[in-house]
């Protein structure tokens, strides 16, 4: 068997709860490609804060970037946020760790999946005649680097912007004036935009570009320079859309079905809003990649779930699927498909966790005397057992 290393932060929160199921069906998924998969810890987050003094030992870091892939289960707990956090700011995690990783590894393509399964129309915060039969796809890819998330920290070294912009950490909130750098190069962008035509090609489906090209000036060279690489890529369409009116589809989410391409900013609005109309953002799995070098982290999009820490509540389907994503990148395209199969067939044999129940107090009531309520470890073996 090939031996596959991968680094893993189980993270904050019910963090550690949900990976555990995850990374056991990531193993003997992976045995389907005959992929020996091992997992390394490199802890990141307030669960490493007590042993390291820091939510990102260098010791971790350096281990996880080395190794160039990392299933990372979610950092930040708002009760150290408000204490430990608040004595010492630069600590919290969700910056610390994420930020640096994705600057340092190259992480420019970040994948976020979000699937209306018909199954889970009572769920969606739509209308579910607005949820076709087959489901709906929106493959949302955000910009992950640049934009308004690293311009300050990118130019602050640069005499020209040095005086007028500072980083989160120096702002005292008595400044006359802040302003943010917001920026794409072109030859970064031109990367960008191929990588997502490419995947559009190979999943057979549209390109749909989000900007504020009628009010910004980066988001007006966002849309030529996308226009310009669609012609590379004539079998793909492309649509473009205003991000104001692509927020406002997100109630209509078969309008949006198909590879969406979008900034930094607005990636991590919408995507988030997408899965939210979803029904639980529980549901929702995540990939940054690097196109040149392979690095990659895989990342739930659903938080930590602090307040649920330690009760066996917290829907581990998202790192599952996530764990999917990883095996794909990985070549363990058997273990992959098989793992999204087990996802489908235990949520139409109608097992739920507790986010998955629905409104309606005579479905849950009907779920919980039937036993398809789950708790998070018990929704991952149902799921291997699927396997």
């Amino acid at each position: 068997m090939k031996r596959k290393i991968v680094a893993l932060v189980t993270g904050d929160g019910s963090g550690p709860e949900m990976m555990a199921p995850a990374c056991k069906i990531a193993i003997e998924a992976a045995r389907r490609d005959d992929i020996d998969l091992v997992f390394e810890e490199t802890p990141m987050g307030w669960s490493a804060y007590d042993e390291y003094d820091d939510t990102l030992p260098k010791k971790s870091f350096d281990r996880a970037v080395e190794i160039g892939t990392i299933f990372f289960g979610g950092v930040g707990d708002p009760r150290f946020d408000a204490t430990t956090g608040a004595r010492r700011p630069e600590m919290k995690p969700e910056a610390r760790c994420l930020l640096a990783l994705r600057k340092r590894m190259g992480l420019l393509l970040n994948f976020r999946p979000v699937i209306f399964y018909k199954e889970l129309a009572y769920l969606a915060k739509v209308r579910s005649e607005a949820i076709p039969d087959d489901g709906v796809q929106q493959i949302w890819i955000r910009f992950l680097l640049q934009d308004s998330y690293f311009g300050n920290e990118d130019y602050q070294r640069n005499p020209v912007f040095a005086p007028y912009f500072k980083i989160k950490s120096e702002i005292t909130g008595d400044e006359p004036v802040v302003l943010d750098l917001a920026y794409y190069d072109l030859l970064t962008l031109e990367k960008y935009f191929r990588a997502a035509f490419m995947y559009a090609k190979t999943m057979g489906l549209p390109l749909i570009s989000v900007d504020k090209a009628n009010a910004i000036s980066r988001y007006v060279f966002w849309r030529k320079v996308a226009t310009r690489i669609g012609k590379e890529f004539p079998g793909v369409p492309l649509a473009h859309q205003y991000v104001d009116s692509a927020n406002a589809l997100l109630f209509d989410p078969a309008k949006l079905h198909g590879v969406i391409a979008c900034g930094n900013e607005h990636g991590d609005i919408l995507s988030d809003g997408a899965a939210a109309a979803v029904g639980s953002i529980g549901l929702m799995c995540s990939s940054a990649i690097n196109p040149d070098t392979g690095a990659a982290m895989f990342e739930s999009g659903g938080g930590t779930a602090p307040t649920l820490a330690g009760q066996n509540k917290a829907n581990p389907i998202g790192r599952i699927l996530t764990v999917a994503m990883m095996l794909r990148h990985l070549g363990a395209l058997n273990g992959a498909t098989a793992i999204d199969e087990a996802v489908k067939v235990t949520l139409r044999a109608g097992f739920r966790t507790e986010d998955l129940l629905g409104k309606d107090p005579e479905v849950a009531a009907k779920l919980v005397k039937t036993g398809l309520l789950l708790g998070t470890k018990e929704m991952g073996e149902t799921i291997l057992h699927r396997l």
